[in-house]
């Protein structure tokens, strides 16, 4: 079953229009397709080029992503968890202290902040402590699905299209809720720095690190800023993060960290989310938002996380400089947040800001512009400097 990518934003004049599917023999759609497919790239120009370019990376982002050992090693969905989690003994065993209206729905989220609940209030209970710590586990190994040689095309290209910007505009700052380790082997393979919380290359969590960079120093010039390097935060924690006595450290190789470091689905997100090293990532996520110049790019994200929406969505009523692109096969869908909604009626009330892309990362990946080897703006000011030093 093929599936249209639909687009809506003011150059749509507030209706959804089609990107591809049209008859061969309908020039009209065609001649529309053409120039709705031109506006929007125009529009992605505008974000991926702004002062500052904030990304928000969710599930989407990963899905399709193979274990180069194990094919049927993948990124797992909410569904995916929950039909391995609903195999356990522990949860066997815990089913009947859980809330039988939570479990019939079967929403991992709702169950394990149910368990976790039980348990403050009987923290003797051997069922529900076995059953919220085999749960854990579960998410951890069906996360920890990169390897060395998963394939990360997309990300490597996305990386391209996204962080190597002029060195005169700030970094990219990518934020992700996602636990798996895609974007660090893809930076990797592309030869990206990445400016993560954890300094040059270490292993211990320093927030400060972040206003850290990379410079390049050659004999006999200036020193120049390198161009190939972002910002990646972690929202709800990494499959490598593990917390020790110091602080936050990065496991070696493939391991599993002794107490890792997640914010597993469950209400406790949001308490979670204000604890550090979370605490720093959403702390910049709310400071980035709230620039007077900012692109803002939100794929693979279903907007179910609150803590997460309630910035996006106050920095869209408060930041005339915002501009947005939300990218999700889910756009119009009945069951859709009620965030994606709103946004559909900003739009056709006529706010400019905001595209909505009915579409999935790598319908993204293909629409983004490529970065020009040579921004304009580089140029621009090579052109002074050398007026400059001609005249001196």
């Amino acid at each position: 079953m093929t599936r249209d990518i639909e687009v809506l934003g003011g150059y749509t004049k507030g209706a959804w229009q089609s990107l591809d599917g049209a008859n061969a023999g309908d020039l009209d759609a065609i001649a529309l397709q053409e120039v709705t497919s031109r506006s929007l790239r125009e529009e992605l120009s505008l974000i991926t080029n702004a002062e500052n370019l904030v990304v928000l990376a969710g599930l989407g982002t990963s899905l399709g992503i193979k274990n180069s050992k194990d094919a049927g090693k993948t990124a797992p969905k909410m569904s995916d968890l929950w039909s391995d989690v609903e195999k356990l003994s522990s949860f066997k065993s815990a089913k009947a202290t859980l809330n039988p209206d939570l479990v019939k729905k079967q929403n991992l989220e709702h169950v394990l902040s149910d368990a976790q609940a039980r348990l403050a209030l009987n923290p003797t209970s051997a069922e529900l402590d076995a059953f919220v710590c085999e749960a854990e586990d579960v998410v951890w190994r069906s996360c920890s699905f990169i390897d060395d040689h998963s394939e990360v095309e997309s990300h490597e290209l996305f990386l391209r299209k996204v962080a190597r910007r002029s060195t005169r505009l700030q970094r990219t700052q990518l934020f992700t809720t996602n636990y798996d380790l895609a974007f660090e082997l893809a930076a990797r393979r592309a030869r990206f720095n990445v400016i993560d919380g954890f300094g040059y290359g270490g292993q211990d969590f320093d927030g400060a690190s972040f206003d850290l960079d990379y410079v390049r120093r050659r004999p006999h010039e200036p020193l120049a800023l390198e161009p190939s390097v972002f910002h990646l935060l972690k929202l709800h924690g990494s499959v490598d993060w593990g917390a020790t006595e110091a602080g936050v450290s990065k496991a070696p190789g493939l391991e599993k960290p002794e107490n890792p470091v997640l914010i597993y689905p469950s209400s406790a997100k949001y308490q979670l989310s204000y604890q550090q090293p979370h605490l720093e990532f959403m702390s910049r996520f709310q400071i980035a938002l709230r620039q007077p110049d900012v692109g803002l790019i939100v794929v693979g994200f279903g907007f179910n996380d609150d803590h997460l929406v309630a910035p996006i969505e106050a920095a869209l009523r408060s930041n005339i400089g915002l501009r947005a692109v939300v990218v999700t096969p889910g756009a119009r869908d009945k069951k859709r947040s009620r965030t994606l909604a709103w946004f559909e009626e900003l739009i056709e009330r006529g706010d400019r800001r905001l595209t909505l892309l009915n579409g999935t990362y790598d319908d993204l990946v293909k629409l983004l512009p490529d970065i020009p080897a040579r921004d304009e703006r580089d140029a621009h000011a090579d052109r002074v400097s050398a007026d400059g030093a001609s005249r001196s």
